[in-house]
């Protein structure tokens, strides 16, 4: 409830694919480590800035086939672009893969919790994942997209996409070493087929099966038509559909042979709901839709009034009753809570006093309210005309309840006024005080 007060004078707001080894594997040589300068264009909310990125990307010099590495990349600070200070943030992004095994590794931080000022710089670091050799060869690294979830009292998001494909940065010399495997696509609509190659393994049958991020939580019916098998050389061969139901999001294909076991990581994304509305007869690939969203944050009841002080006219005795009179102050009321709840403003008077003490009752100041809604507002109607008192509330202005219809925008009230004046009322300057309060 919001109250002002009016003299008046003479009146008044990890993803990351892990891997199982279960056999003896060799160790992955030393770090190699390369840094370059990665131009960015980012977006948070509506507003896009570049983001000059230094990178370092981080990976074993060399591996055998079938091993699970760490790659990681360390990226310089963020621009400083958020509106409001940052208590904390996670950081995703990809590495893109190339060379003797393609596709890209999830890449993940752990949850940063510091404040930063607004428009200060966001700290990235290091952000590693998990990837799992399939190929002998050269295996290069190279950065691409990074998202920052940041709260800075409500959730933004930052999207940062590279102006152009980055070179790589990093490079795993791949050696022949235990069973390994790829898939391809290593992103797949759900009831999308995937294919999986690889070498080392012995011959004889392989099982496929589609587990969560982790690895774990394996669910039988999220792959369809399951066939894997390595011939006489070791060289692996695999297909299998992802199934309509599988969940979308990070997944991990997890291959097992006897004691072995091998995870390539997986991105299952969502399959296109069919045509629908304007696009239901017309073919898919010449109609589509895009579904568009908004979120409408309610705000407050407030109230405000034009400045300065109400002088009625002056009068002057002559033994009978006289009249002074002049208009309230306008008031501006601004309903932005977007509910169907209405309001109410309504005024109570104080005596008027003189500084000698003599007093005029307040119930001899009537009004004759006036109010209006700028274009937009729902209905608001004006008070009763009539006197003012200094224990029962006069309403000036009020919107009713919407009963089921959204109530709010932009109000502006006021009021005519009219003071009797007894014709036995002691000269001088009379003082009240008119207290508006919004409900």
């Amino acid at each position: 409830m919001r109250r002002t007060r009016t003299a008046l004078r003479g009146a008044a707001a990890v993803v990351t694919a892990a891997g199982a080894v279960t056999v003896p594997v060799a160790a992955a040589g030393a770090a190699h480590a390369g840094t370059g300068q990665v131009p960015y264009q980012c977006q948070i909310f509506s507003t896009v800035f570049d983001y000059d990125a230094t990178v370092t990307v981080s990976a074993p010099a060399s591996a055998g086939v079938g091993d699970e590495v760490t790659v990681e990349a360390d990226f310089s600070n963020l621009p400083g672009v958020a509106p409001l200070p940052v208590n904390s943030w996670t950081t995703t992004g990809t590495l893109n893969v190339s060379g003797a095994q393609t596709g890209s590794v999830p890449i993940q931080a752990p949850k940063r919790t510091e404040t930063i000022p607004a428009h200060g710089e966001l700290p990235i670091g290091k952000v590693t994942g998990k990837l799992t050799l399939g190929a002998a060869g050269a295996v290069k690294i190279a950065p691409a997209g990074l998202t920052i979830v940041a709260d800075a009292g409500a959730q933004a998001t930052i999207t940062c996409t590279p102006k152009a494909a980055p070179g790589p940065l990093a490079t795993i010399d791949v050696g022949e070493g235990g069973p390994g495997a790829s898939v391809s696509p290593s992103t797949v609509v759900q009831g999308g087929a995937i294919s999986v190659t690889g070498a080392g393994w012995e011959p004889g049958a392989v099982e496929l099966a589609l587990c969560d991020a982790g690895g774990a939580a394996c669910a039988a019916g999220d792959l369809t038509g399951a066939a894997a098998s390595a011939d006489a050389a070791g060289k692996l061969t695999a297909s299998a559909t992802v199934a309509e139901s599988a969940a979308p999001g990070a997944r991990t294909l997890v291959l097992t042979q006897g004691a072995v076991t091998r995870s390539v990581a997986l991105t299952v994304t969502e399959k296109t709901p069919p045509p629908t509305g304007a696009c239901a007869d017309e073919p898919a690939e010449q109609c589509g839709e895009q579904k568009i969203n908004l979120t409408v944050d309610g705000g407050p009841l407030t109230m405000s009034r034009a400045a300065g002080e109400v002088d009625l006219t002056p009068v002057t005795l002559d033994g009978t009753e006289q009249s002074a009179t002049g208009s309230l102050k306008q008031v501006e009321v601004i309903d932005a809570r977007g509910g169907s709840t209405g309001w109410s403003l309504t005024g109570t008077m104080t005596d008027f006093s003189a500084p000698a003490g003599t007093k005029i009752p307040a119930g001899n100041l009537a009004w004759t309210p006036s109010c209006a809604g700028a274009p937009g507002a729902s209905a608001v109607t004006p008070g009763s005309a009539g006197p003012l008192s200094t224990t029962t509330a006069a309403t000036l202005c009020s919107a009713p309840d919407g009963s089921g219809q959204i109530v709010g925008g932009t109000f502006t009230a006021g009021a005519g006024l009219k003071l009797t004046v007894p014709p036995a009322t002691g000269a001088g300057r009379y003082t009240a005080v008119l207290t508006l309060t919004l409900s």
